[in-house]
């Protein structure tokens, strides 16, 4: 049987961060120094995501490091009041075809909230000015995951954000994740930095926390933006994952050495893959049953770090993938 092949390990994949910040908004650095920084530390793409404010230029992309446009769109109100504020973030995708692309460093004023119609309006404004939609850092923002299943017209959440962690220790969406595939909500995640400030280059830094390795077909930004929105990309902060495939009713992954190969399933029980003996393991395999809502992966490694596959849905499989 034909493999469907989720991520290969004989394609080039593109690691990018999609959420930080420069002296455009509330960033420490000017947009240059935030760039070369990615770029010296072996980065192939990054989106400059100030507070209402967009990035849309090619002036910095040469053959080995691009921008990707967007920007990050804050809906805030009182804590007390609401107990939470969202942050949504947008990338330009072309192939929406919209008649009203935000021009560079063109501002977006923020809306003033009454309800959750205020969120899911914004998100409809956001796409019809031509762009795909990212619920940034959930539980920093307190939203509920019911609300977030409320609402519709984004593709992912984030599931890290390296800065929020580091601060707050509120970084981690898996959760919210979790309850909207179970759902029935198909959405992917997204791990990022949402660096602000601090020495970019210290040990422990909001810089190179959190990022995604797309596999994309060339560094290009709709190259780009359409792997994303294939899934075809994972998210980390520290392991690798080169390859994601169902073979022969089997979705199997291989993996930069971990400690742990994590398959989630809803319903029903998944699998750990580990050696009793603490050694590094590098492939795994799980027996698709068919009944899956989803399955996804996670690559734990010594630290506790994370490799994040995107999930797969068996209903989705062509047919006779499991036979």
């Amino acid at each position: 049987m034909t493999p469907v092949i989720y991520l290969d390990n004989q394609k080039r994949k593109y690691k990018g961060n999609l959420h930080t910040h420069s002296t455009r908004s509330d960033g420490q650095y000017p947009p240059e120094m935030v760039m070369n920084a990615y770029k010296n530390n072996g980065y192939d793409f990054m989106c400059l995501s100030d507070h209402e404010i967009y990035f849309k230029s090619d002036a910095y992309d040469d053959e080995r490091f691009i921008m990707i446009d967007g920007y990050e769109m804050a809906c805030e109100m009182s804590r007390q009041e609401t107990g939470q504020q969202y942050h949504i973030h947008g990338l330009l995708d072309r192939t929406l075809h919209s008649a009203q692309e935000f021009g560079h460093d063109e501002e977006h004023a923020k809306p003033d909230y009454e309800d959750l119609d205020t969120i899911q309006s914004l998100i409809d404004d956001m796409r019809d000015k031509g762009n795909l939609i990212i619920m940034n850092h959930p539980e920093w923002s307190r939203n509920t995951p019911e609300d977030l299943l409320r609402l519709e017209g984004y593709f992912a959440i984030e599931i890290y954000n390296h800065q929020s962690e580091l601060d707050e220790a509120v970084g981690y969406g898996v959760h919210h994740w979790d309850y909207l595939l179970k759902h029935g909500r198909k959405v992917y995640g997204i791990a990022s930095d949402d660096a602000h400030g601090g020495d970019i280059d210290s040990a422990i830094s909001e810089f190179f926390g959190g990022w995604v390795c797309a596999e994309a077909e060339k560094l290009e930004q709709q190259s780009v933006i359409d792997a994303l929105k294939a899934g075809q990309y994972y998210s980390s902060n520290g392991p690798e994952i080169y390859d994601l495939r169902v073979q022969d009713g089997f979705l199997q992954i291989e993996c930069s050495p971990v400690k742990f190969i994590r398959f989630l399933t809803h319903p029903g029980n998944g699998r750990n893959i580990y050696s009793k003996e603490a050694l590094p393991v590098s492939q795994g395999s799980y027996r698709i049953e068919g009944n899956e809502q989803y399955i996804r992966v996670e690559c734990v490694d010594f630290e506790g770090k994370v490799a994040w596959s995107n999930p797969i849905f068996p209903a989705d499989l062509p047919h006779g993938a499991l036979e």
